[in-house]
């Protein structure tokens, strides 16, 4: 390893424990660490730029202004009445309802902390009818969001896929989806499983929804031909990205402009609802990556794990690492931006390949409840003030026990295999 590859590693380090530590968006930290880096190696800075990821740029922002457009005309709050109007006493499937929701939201493509960060107060909105309930259906929220965001239509499946695709190895996208699923609904089969036994021993809830909880409602009216028009742009994006294989981030975009010309939402609110520190994020790490890739730094990372005789144990330290990684830092997407291509590289050509992707981002989705990350404040948020400080070490035994246990048991099958 040539000593520009191993300054840009230690730089890439640096950048992670300085996000966590400080609480600085590791985007902008490794833009920053690609000035030393371009003067070390003398590479044309030309090259870094032909690293951005416009594609997942416009994929991101488009979805999401979709995904506003939804939730601004009342379509959202329509459909999640509805719902959870259709359960009505049932009170056993509304974590079930809550799950279908939110997955099949990010399943379509929504952003998933969009999806949570509207979906959460609006659930503890309806759990005051519910109140012991409360926190199994936001976890169930929390959980299928993130998991769901494993679908191809979504930035994080995406990210996952396209650094697949650029050191050409092939996975079932839609396989990887199934998985992230089947295993969220076994979790929250074992959550309710034992909210059940706890409450059969006649145990209080651990938390309950604060009584003046009010999900975020648009400040503009808004009409019904608006609401059955952003809920139709949502079934035309489907069928059009599904259907007839359309780029995702452009169709999204196409739909939005239709609609932001016909129904001329106020403008700035829409645009302060993309995730534009995410969009950093991940711009940022991504084109910090391909300049370490240009240098020939993951090369000489891939020469190293070349040399971990035991393939079992390489498994097993990608995914507890990542499960570690997500733990403490907010975003799964960068995390997975981190971790997937060293993945590649080493299990590209095996047999194992999907199953090790499943080993190592599914637990990583299954983190978001972590009372540091958005989604683990959310909640904490909307419970009831006399229910937070006992709720916070609840959600942080949550994450850990998860990310302890998950990484392990999806690791057997790739081990198995051999």
């Amino acid at each position: 390893m040539t000593f520009a590859q191993g300054a840009s590693l230690f730089l890439l380090a640096a950048a992670l424990v300085g996000a966590i530590w400080q609480r600085v968006n590791i985007g902008v930290l490794a833009l920053a660490a690609a000035f030393p880096v371009l003067a070390l190696s003398g590479l044309d800075p030309k090259k870094m730029y032909e690293t951005f990821p416009g594609d997942l740029f416009v994929l991101i922002v488009g979805v999401s202004l979709l995904f506003v457009h939804l939730e601004r005309s009342g379509a959202l709050k329509w459909i999640v009445e509805k719902i959870f109007g259709i359960v009505g006493e049932r009170t056993a499937l509304l974590p079930w309802a809550a799950f279908v929701l939110a997955g099949a939201l990010t399943s379509a493509g929504a952003f998933s902390t969009a999806v949570i960060a509207f979906l959460v107060p609006m659930i503890a909105y309806v759990m005051v009818r519910y109140r012991d309930r409360f926190l199994h259906c936001e976890l169930a929220v929390v959980i299928a969001a993130n998991c769901g965001g494993l679908s191809p239509l979504n930035p994080t499946g995406t990210l996952v896929r396209e650094t697949a695709d650029k050191v050409g190895v092939h996975y079932s996208t839609w396989g990887l989806w199934a998985a992230s699923m089947v295993v969220a609904v076994v979790v929250v089969l074992a959550l309710q499983g034992l909210d059940a036994i706890r409450r059969r021993r006649g145990r209080a809830p651990w938390a309950t929804p604060a009584a003046t909880v009010e999900s975020e409602t648009p400040t503009e009216k808004t009409s019904l031909a608006y609401q059955w028009s952003a809920g139709l742009a949502m079934i035309a994006f489907l069928v059009a990205v599904v259907g007839f294989k359309t780029d995702v981030g452009v169709t999204a975009v196409f739909l939005v402009a239709v609609l932001q010309l016909v129904f001329r939402p106020a403008e700035k609110a829409l645009l302060t609802r993309v995730p534009w520190s995410s969009v950093l994020l991940l711009c940022g790490l991504l084109t910090y990556l391909g300049v370490m890739k240009a240098i020939g730094t993951m090369t000489s990372i891939q020469h190293g794990l070349d040399h971990i005789d035991s393939r079992w144990l390489l498994i097993l330290v990608m995914a507890y690492m990542t499960a570690l990684l997500c733990n403490i830092e907010s975003s799964t997407l960068g995390v997975l931006g981190l971790i997937t291509p060293l993945l590649f590289d080493a299990f590209g050509t095996s047999t194992q390949t999907f199953w090790v992707v499943v080993a190592v981002a599914v637990p990583a989705a299954l983190m978001v409840m972590n009372p540091i990350h958005v989604a683990g404040t959310l909640i904490i948020g909307s419970s009831a003030e006399q229910d937070r400080d006992r709720l916070f070490p609840k959600l942080l035994t949550i994450a850990g026990s998860l990310a302890v246990i998950t990484p392990g048991l999806l690791a057997i099958v790739p081990i198995a295999i051999g």
